[in-house]
């Protein structure tokens, strides 16, 4: 019986431990999954297209008429250099969106060119929104801004981003026209000011959520058919009808 007892209170506690070591192991794995952010931006599949041989040229054979060349379907066999496969960046560039009625925004050559009605205020709103991001002023006057470094967050980045900009505000009768760029963009030790795809994502993204925090309350509170639409189901449900929240009262 004593034996028997002790049998079976060494197969819990082994069972306890092996239960213990699998939870941690599936908790590292799950860390390491969280962290990872690869799958955002990059192709997941088989890559032995990479390796698929030279196509041959063409033989045609005497007394069969071909069609004409056309350079429209040339294929360039010339070699290629740089990143291939899984270590291809495939996330979509990141485009300016004016969230301003009567503005509009385009990005070129690594500046965001914004320009929008002075009744707006929106060059004297942009040093709260930058303070919102933990970017730093290091100088301002009427026409122009400059930050100091500051690390910016992306979930689909393993390893931050730190970068400076540089404001620029030009008036053209009653409306601003500001220019965004950046100033240094690193990631560790690596200089990324020469990648116009990373600069465009990093200078965008700013600008992006300048607009989001200078975006007019109107955009903020729920057209009125909207709310009619919602009203209609909520009632089909039997729900109380929802109210428009303005961003006064947020």
């Amino acid at each position: 019986m004593l034996n028997h007892t002790l049998n079976r209170t060494l197969f819990k506690n082994k069972a306890i431990k092996k239960v213990a070591v699998l939870t941690i192991m599936t908790s590292l794995f799950l860390v390491g999954c969280g962290s990872n952010q690869n799958y955002k931006r990059e192709v997941d599949g088989n890559e032995d297209y990479l390796k698929a041989p030279t196509l041959k040229p063409l033989i045609i054979p005497d007394g069969i008429s071909v069609p004409a060349e056309s350079g429209e379907f040339y294929v360039n066999n010339a070699e290629v250099s740089g990143d291939l496969g899984k270590r291809v960046d495939i996330r979509p560039p990141i485009l300016p969106i004016p969230t301003i009625q009567e503005a509009f925004a385009i990005y070129n050559n690594g500046a965001v060119t914004f320009n929008v009605p002075l009744s707006y205020n929106v060059w004297d709103r942009i040093p709260n929104s930058l303070s919102k991001r933990n970017i730093s002023i290091v100088s301002q006057d009427h026409n122009t801004l400059k930050t100091g470094k500051a690390f910016m967050v992306r979930a689909d980045e393993d390893q931050t981003v730190e970068a400076a900009y540089s404001f620029k505000r030009q008036l053209v009768g009653d409306t601003e026209t500001i220019v965004i760029s950046t100033v240094s963009l690193t990631r560790g030790a690596d200089d990324l000011t020469s990648q116009p795809i990373e600069v465009q994502r990093y200078v965008v993204s700013l600008f992006n959520g300048i607009m989001d925090d200078v975006a007019p309350d109107s955009l903020r509170v729920v057209p009125p058919k909207a709310q009619s639409d919602d009203a209609a189901k909520d009632k089909a449900e039997g729900k109380k009808p929802a109210t428009a929240v303005s961003g006064e009262n947020q």
